[in-house]
């Protein structure tokens, strides 16, 4: 009995180490991960908004600031008294030349109060903080009003209704910073 036991013992230590393949950890060739570069253009805001709500992105391909008749992108997020970020991903292959935001849907969303905003696209970045914002955005003075230096934008009222808070490239500035980054 103890024969066999040592024969399997013998036979299995042979089996084992009889098709072990050694290579030098030196002789491996390293494989390197691709970088994956995202293609898509986002635009990303931090703000604080106190209600569930659904912001959108607007966008034109044109150079114009006519934006009826493009097709938003929607996001939605839970209300907060704390700072959030939303980034918008622009559909693939399309490259903005101007943005507008729009800040809710809701009737009883509370003012909301804008801190940054960022643009990205295959890993350049360009963004605006605090009263910076405003060089290249103005409010829709039909739909809100915004205080430049606390980013509080407040939705005008209409027939007891709250209006849909926006705002839209204020000159050239957004275009030429969208230009540099695309290029």
């Amino acid at each position: 009995m103890k024969t066999r036991i040592i024969l399997s013992i013998l036979l299995a230590t042979v089996f084992f180490t009889g098709c072990k393949n050694d290579k030098s950890v030196d002789s491996l060739e390293v494989v390197k991960p691709e970088e994956v570069v995202d293609n898509n253009f986002k635009a990303s805001i931090t703000f604080i908004a106190q209600k569930d709500d659904d912001f959108a992105l607007y966008y034109t391909v044109d150079g114009s600031i006519n934006f009826f008749g493009t097709n938003p992108v929607w996001q939605g997020f839970k209300g907060s008294n704390n700072e959030q970020t939303l980034t918008f991903i622009v559909p693939d292959e399309i490259i903005p030349t101007q943005l507008r935001f729009d800040f809710g849907m809701k009737l009883d969303q509370p003012d909301v109060i804008l801190k940054s905003f960022k643009i990205e696209y295959r890993g350049k970045v360009f963004q605006a903080s605090g009263p910076q914002v405003f060089n290249y955005f103005m409010a829709d003075v039909n739909q809100c009003t915004a205080d430049i230096n606390t980013g509080i934008i407040k939705a005008n009222i209409k027939d007891g209704k709250r209006l849909t808070p926006s705002i839209y490239p204020g000159g050239d500035l957004l275009g030429k910073e969208i230009s540099k980054l695309t290029k």
